[in-house]
């Protein structure tokens, strides 16, 4: 599972910042660990650190840009959009992340969550708090709302996230079916 996490990481650098920047992480690694090592090895934690080092990025923005890249995935966007019909529904039902991604990479640990509503805010809870997953999921949020098209200001404190959903149709959202099938604009 390690070596899926590994491409999945190197594919995010490569796609957002370029070839360069893959190249430079990965010549990086090799020196650290004296050798050549094969495709999507030297890609782990590791290597955000690096590239966000390199383009003068705080790492927490980092995995929350991997965060929001995961979401244009269409079969990691597929699988997100099942947890709600609307962007709100989506939010509550973010406890069965954990299940859910247990399902497709049983040894993946994603931390457990509890969500609590009031009105038009949202709390993400980690109970296993670990802030890499909490700013990967940041992203995810991130990309799903505007995958929702919906209008919100999310925020960490401590170890929660807090979204304030301002306008749910904000924007146009993907449409989304249950068939598979390429995602178009358009209200699902």
């Amino acid at each position: 599972m390690n070596s899926l996490i590994n491409r999945g990481i190197e594919e995010f650098l490569r796609t957002t910042y370029g070839d360069d920047l893959v190249k430079a992480v990965a010549e990086e690694a090799d020196v650290a660990q004296a050798s050549v090592a094969p495709l999507g090895a030297g890609f782990g934690a590791d290597a955000l650190q690096r590239a966000a080092f390199r383009i003068s990025k705080p790492h927490s923005e980092m995995l929350e840009d991997m965060g929001a890249w995961m979401t244009r995935i269409e079969a990691v966007r597929r699988l997100l959009r099942f947890s709600g019909r609307d962007f709100k529904d989506f939010l509550l039902r973010l406890e069965e992340l954990p299940g859910r991604a247990h399902l497709v990479l049983p040894s993946l640990r994603v931390p457990r969550l509890q969500v609590d509503a009031n009105d038009q805010a949202f709390w993400v809870l980690m109970l296993d708090h670990d802030r890499t997953w909490q700013f990967l999921l940041v992203g995810v949020i991130r990309g799903m709302a505007d995958d929702y098209g919906a209008l919100c200001l999310i925020s960490v404190e401590d170890q929660a996230i807090r979204i304030e959903v301002w306008d749910e149709k904000f924007a146009e959202g993907r449409l989304f079916s249950i068939q598979h099938g390429t995602a178009e604009q358009g209200r699902a």
